[in-house]
Order: structure tokens, then C-alpha cells, then sequence
């Protein structure tokens, strides 16, 4: 049998693969949600940091070259709907060197504690706005707090596990200290909506929705999920990004958007659709309440997708004929919803952590059928999760592709299976006590009725004799 040869670039691209996977491992794990893997979640990324370290130059070429794959190559998938499918292998395969040419810069520095500072630090890194490299989805599972602290805690715990020149004990110590550092000890306040809603999920492919001739079909399906709601007696229903793909104001005549208005008298409809104005097109949100409408219009724009960050007329003239930018709303859109303060986000705009910083509650609203099937709508939710739970927001999203949820701050496992648990079991012990103790005095008053029991008997042998 060939004895496997560790310095192979066989083994090291497998070697690679398997690291990339470990740091991933959130996302992959969400897809079938299993308690005892979230708890070990970051103890996984954590082992993978660690085997990044012990890795030589060619280790940290691979490993950012599946990681940045793993990550981001369903961004490609979108080149379909513009008839550039071919595009998509070098799309991946630019996406991967891209972040192997990082990493292998990252090895040049000189001291293992500077590579894995660089590695942490990629998470600043947003390339053309897009900050989807987010290391806070490693903290979503698990025990550590999502936030900086959490994450720093997770880098510093592989670096003093990996370090060769400290004792086992200090390093049991240091390792343990970072643990209980990073560790998030309590709850964040969960805003709830005041009013009864519901939360639509529609799953129409990308390609159905662009034909024309579809959008009557597809309009009175949701027209259907107003008046289904209207029946279950909701306040509130939030439908997804461009549920309506057109301008509601002017496409069919106006007919869904005066429809809408009117229905708006029984309930209050939240929707995505595209809008024009002043000659500007908007990806908008529009907010149907009481036969008022207001129109909110998205800021952050994907790269591509919905703006050409440059050589604009190179790309319009000989890869996407036709495309025309959308325009740039307010960077924040927040409405009154029956006395409650919400911000609007679409799609891309969920992600960002400067909404998030003035919000308690998000209404989301996304179209993944861009990208399906793909892991997207995973690594988006995390980031969802991540922000939410960082700030304490609660996240109300409505997807087409995907799931729609209702994304709250996570909740603390140590918390919820140690600190809520100790009053019970000192409840548990008072209650043995009080059953031992209760136990004994019925044992004593046993004894001292076999005690009389005897004198009793004794005495009258005492007397039976003395008749005698």
C-alpha cells in the first residue's frame, strides 16, 4: 500500500478544502439544524483556525481559494437571467483567487499572531460595498456572544491552543479565561410588532418572474394572500421584494396599485415593487395603510445587479444590454407603524449593520430566487441573525426563495441551560431535604411507639407474675 505523502499538493488542496469547511461550518449546519452541532459550531471554525496556522504558504493559497468559493459562488448564479451563463465558471473561479491571492499575502507576514490578526481583519474588508465576509456568523451558534468580543474570543482561543511556546496549564488557563470572556451571559429585549400579521413566503423562480406575461398570473396570486388575510382577521401583511416586479403606479394602468389602496381600509399591506420618479427608477417598498400609500425607496444597491459600480458602458454595450441602474433612496427609511418606529430594509440592505444601529424593529423584505438553489439565503440569515442579536432588533422577513422568518437576538445557552436552571435545583434539593427530614421524624415517632409498645408489655408480665 502507497504510504500518503503529507507534502503532496493533493493532500494539501484536500487538507485546505477541509479547513475552509470548518471555519464555514455555520452555514452548512444550518441546513439541517441540530442542537448538539450549533453548540459545537465555533469549536469547529475554532479547529480550523487552528489547522490555518499550522498550514505553509501554499496551506493559506488554498484555503482562501475554497473559502471565498464556499462563501460567495452563488453570486455567478445571477449571470443567467442576463444570458450570460457562460460566464459563471470564471466568475467562480475569479471569486476564488481573489481571496487565495489574499490569503497567501497574509502568510508573508512574519509572526503566526500578525497572519491570524489579517485573517480576522478581512472582515473590513468590503469590497465595491459588499461586506458579506462577515466573521460574526461564526458567533451565531454556540455559546459565545455575537459580537466583537465573541469573535476576538474565538481567534484568540485558536492562537493560544495553536502557540508551541506556552505551558499546557497556561494554556488550559488562557483558553478557559477567553471561554468565559466570550461567552454571552444574558438576553436582549425581543420588540414584538403591536399588531396581528402575517408573514408571506412565495417561491416563484427568477426566470417565471421576468416574463411579462406572467405578471397578471403572478400579481393576483398576491392580491389572494391580502384577501386570505383579511379572512383571518390580520391587522398587518408583509409581502416579499418585488412581489410586484413592475412599476405598481403605471403598469396594468394603475389597476393593482389603486386595488391595493383600497383593500388598505381593512388592512395594512406591506410590499415590494419597483417605482419611477422624477425619471429615476427605484427597487421601492411600498406601505399601503388606511387608502394612504407611502413609497420607500432602497439605498444600498447590489454591485451589478442593481447598479454598474464602473466601466458602465463597456458592460452595457457588449455583456448587459438593456440594464439601467435603479437610483439611491435615503440611507434610512423608517415609518410609524401603529405607534412603533420601524425601518425599512430590502433585500441587500437587511445586511447592513449601520440600519441596525438606530432600529428595534426591521421589516425585510428579499428576493433570493436570484441566487436559488444556492446557500445564500442561509449566509444572509446568519448575517441577519448576527446584527440582530448584536443590537437587539428584531427582523420581520418576507422572502421569495427561501424562508420567510421572524429573526430575534439569539438567546443565551447559558442562560437558558445553567443560570435559569440553578433556582430549580436548589428547589429540588430543599424538596429531598424537607421529604429526608420529614422521613426522620416519622422514623423517631416509629421508634418511640415501639418503645411504649414494650413497657407496656413488659409491665404486664410484671403484674401476670406477681399474681402468681
Amino acid at each position: 500500500m502507497k504510504k500518503l505523502n503529507y507534502n503532496s499538493n493533493s493532500f494539501k488542496i484536500i487538507k485546505a478544502f477541509f479547513i475552509a469547511f470548518l471555519i464555514l461550518n455555520s452555514i452548512f449546519i444550518s441546513f439541517y439544524p441540530n442542537l448538539a452541532l450549533q453548540i459545537l459550531s465555533p469549536f469547529l471554525s475554532i479547529w480550523g483556525f487552528v489547522l490555518l496556522l499550522r498550514s505553509d504558504g501554499k496551506g493559506y493559497f488554498y484555503t482562501g481559494f475554497f473559502l471565498g468559493i464556499l462563501l460567495f459562488y452563488w453570486i455567478s448564479f445571477s449571470s443567467i437571467y442576463f444570458n450570460l451563463a457562460w460566464i459563471i465558471p470564471f466568475e467562480i473561479l475569479g471569486i476564488g483567487l481573489f481571496y487565495a491571492i489574499l490569503f497567501r499575502l497574509i502568510y508573508m507576514l512574519k509572526f503566526d499572531f500578525l497572519r491570524l490578526s489579517a485573517v480576522f481583519a478581512l472582515t473590513f474588508l468590503h469590497p465595491l460595498g459588499f461586506d458579506w465576509l462577515n466573521w460574526g456568523i461564526l458567533t451565531v451558534y454556540g455559546s459565545f456572544d455575537a459580537s466583537y468580543k465573541g469573535i476576538i474570543c474565538i481567534f484568540l482561543i485558536a492562537y493560544f491552543y495553536y502557540e508551541k511556546y506556552i505551558s499546557r496549564y497556561y494554556k488550559i488557563a488562557i483558553i478557559l479565561f477567553l471561554f468565559f470572556l466570550g461567552t454571552q451571559y444574558e438576553d436582549k429585549q425581543v420588540h414584538k410588532l403591536n399588531l396581528d400579521y402575517k408573514l408571506v413566503n412565495t417561491n416563484i423562480s427568477q426566470d417565471q418572474k421576468l416574463l411579462a406575461q406572467k405578471a397578471g398570473e403572478y400579481s393576483d396570486d398576491i392580491i389572494n394572500e391580502v384577501f386570505k388575510a383579511i379572512t383571518q382577521g390580520k391587522e398587518l401583511i408583509i409581502l416579499p421584494e418585488a412581489a410586484f416586479n413592475f412599476d405598481l403606479k403605471t403598469y396594468f394602468g394603475g389597476f393593482y396599485y389603486e386595488f391595493l389602496k383600497e383593500l388598505s381600509k381593512q388592512i395594512t399591506i406591506i410590499v415590494g415593487a419597483q417605482s419611477e420618479e422624477d425619471k429615476k427608477f427605484y427597487n421601492s417598498t411600498y406601505i399601503f395603510s388606511n387608502n394612504e400609500v407611502f413609497t420607500m425607496h432602497k439605498h444600498y444597491l447590489v454591485p451589478f445587479g442593481e447598479e454598474m459600480p464602473f466601466f458602465k458602458d463597456f458592460f452595457r454595450q457588449y455583456l448587459l444590454q438593456g440594464f439601467s441602474d435603479f437610483s439611491r433612496g435615503e440611507p434610512l427609511n423608517q415609518y410609524d407603524l401603529n405607534g412603533q418606529i420601524i425601518t425599512n430594509a430590502l433585500c441587500y440592505e437587511a445586511t447592513k449593520e449601520e440600519l441596525y444601529k438606530h432600529s428595534k424593529i426591521i421589516i425585510a423584505l428579499s428576493n433570493n430566487a436570484w441566487f436559488e438553489p444556492s446557500s445564500e439565503p442561509i449566509l444572509q440569515g446568519l448575517l441577519i441573525k448576527f446584527y440582530a442579536s448584536k443590537y437587539g432588533v428584531t427582523v420581520y422577513h418576507a422572502t421569495n426563495g427561501g424562508g420567510s422568518a421572524v429573526i430575534e437576538p439569539k438567546k443565551s445557552l447559558f442562560k437558558k441551560y445553567i443560570l435559569d436552571n440553578i433556582p430549580t435545583f436548589y428547589k429540588e434539593i430543599k424538596d429531598n431535604n424537607k421529604s429526608l427530614i420529614d422521613g426522620n421524624l416519622s422514623l423517631d415517632e416509629n421508634e418511640s411507639l415501639d418503645e411504649n409498645l414494650s413497657l407496656e408489655l413488659n409491665q404486664s408480665k410484671t403484674e401476670a407474675n406477681e399474681s402468681l
